[in-house]
């Protein structure tokens, strides 16, 4: 009888309209943060047996997409042992989906495993796995399942061009509560906790790093040395080598928060997305929030350990892929060098084997120093940003719209360069205009 009203109780909340609940109404308090687009997550209410798809309007506001009866795990409470028959509850991620030729008919149309248990599952002695999102060809019952979430399929179908697996999460929660005033102070102090460990990354030391750890969880930071080694060669070429965070979330369930984000190492105008970090962060009794787990969200079968993004991310920034930064520079370098009308600053950027409107190296040169000569002055810029292409390891080619301004002329085109590194610089050995 228990299990026949709370599957009435979900059924009369998927007739609701989609700004509320069947107990309650506005925002649920596991949305602290929602900074990326598009933006997807599932979240399930085991006591109603009720699932909602969360997505984001126009303006950037949270709504309920879709509003669907499911079922959990027949044993109710937290999982926490294999075979427990019970569903974990806490915020997880969507790892990969399986078609429906490839399941079982007691899975339905199809099936999103989840990341349990995850680093904190693990942390905490948990046990178990195969935690799925999955349809079913049975008719559906409340907590009729050894763990899973399921729904019917045609629900199911619904919603499943719509999670972004290891982005979107699957919150699981006994009952739902809703935001209060307070959460604006806790979500300010769990996006600064975020940013300064982002910041403190570029420190000198791993001291400030550690501080923001709760004291009784000491994180990998085997890394830090070769990281040190590492920042010290980028820096000599980059001075503007920086971390960001992009698209940060953060979701909490009781007292613990989960925050994900990409985390972007930039120099100049080139980056590299190092991977997707999580940070589980907690209240200490001095009521400062500290980080408690800090993996990278990454399929099982493929973990990637804490320091291998930096030492293989920014190893490949520095060596190849910021070679849009290092080529902007050179452009942007080279067009001020014109615009100073000085000869040997802007004879330095032209290769050897130069050779452009029939004229070789020292022909152009000297026809650029006629025209220093005759004009009182000269503005050329670069309009937009500059389209590269490598053709091999040290050639390139650049083209970009150029804007030409002197006492005796005035015109505005495409310009492209052909460049190759000569004694560890780029410079220019073709040259073509078309106005």
């Amino acid at each position: 009888m228990r299990h026949v009203m709370v599957f009435l109780v979900g059924m009369l909340a998927c007739i609701l309209p989609q700004t509320g609940f069947a107990n309650g109404s506005g925002i649920p308090d596991v949305f602290v943060y929602a900074e990326s687009r598009p933006f997807t997550a599932v979240l399930v209410e085991k006591a109603t047996q009720q699932l909602w798809v969360y997505a984001k309007d126009e303006n950037g506001a949270l709504y309920v997409r879709h509003s669907f009866a499911c079922s959990t795990g027949e044993a109710s409470g937290d999982k926490q042992l294999s075979g427990d028959r019970k569903t974990p509850e806490g915020v997880y991620f969507f790892l990969t989906e399986f078609e429906e030729r490839y399941l079982a008919p007691i899975y339905g149309s199809g099936a999103f495993p989840i990341d349990y248990p995850n680093f904190m599952d693990l942390r905490a002695g948990k046990t178990g796995n195969a935690i799925w999102l999955h349809g079913t060809n049975k008719p559906l019952r409340p907590q009729d399942t050894n763990g899973c979430v399921a729904l019917e399929n045609h629900n199911l179908d619904a919603m499943r061009g719509e999670i972004r697996l290891l982005r979107s999460p699957m919150i699981v929660v006994d009952r739902l509560d809703f935001q209060k005033e307070s959460m604006g102070l806790e979500a300010e102090q769990l996006q600064g906790l975020v940013r300064s460990w982002v910041k403190n990354l570029r420190g000198d030391s791993y001291h400030a790093y550690l501080s923001l750890y709760a004291r009784d969880f000491l994180p990998d930071i085997s890394w830090w040395p070769d990281w040190l080694k590492l920042r010290l060669t980028l820096e000599n070429q980059w001075k503007d080598l920086a971390f960001e965070i992009r698209d940060l979330d953060i979701f909490r369930v009781e007292n613990r928060a989960t925050a994900i984000f990409d985390l972007v190492a930039r120099a100049g105008s080139a980056e590299k997305v190092l991977g997707r970090r999580l940070l589980y962060m907690e209240t200490d009794a001095s009521g400062e929030a500290r980080i408690v787990g800090d993996p990278w969200l990454a399929p099982p079968e493929n973990p990637i350990p804490t320091g291998a993004p930096f030492l293989a991310g920014l190893g490949v920034l520095g060596s190849h892929l910021d070679v849009d930064g290092e080529i902007t520079r050179m452009v942007d370098d080279w067009l001020t060098a014109w615009a100073s009308q000085k000869i040997e600053p802007y004879a330095a950027f032209y290769a050897r084997g130069f050779r452009s409107q029939g004229r070789d190296r020292r022909a152009w040169i000297r026809y650029k120093e006629g025209l220093n000569r005759q004009y009182s002055y000269i503005r050329v810029d670069r309009e937009g940003p500059l389209e590269i292409r490598m053709r091999g390891k040290d050639r390139a080619e650049v083209r970009f719209l150029q804007k030409y301004d002197s006492s005796g002329f005035e015109t505005r085109g495409h310009k492209r360069l052909d460049l190759i590194r000569e004694g560890g610089r780029w410079k220019i050995y073709r040259e073509t205009w078309e106005g």
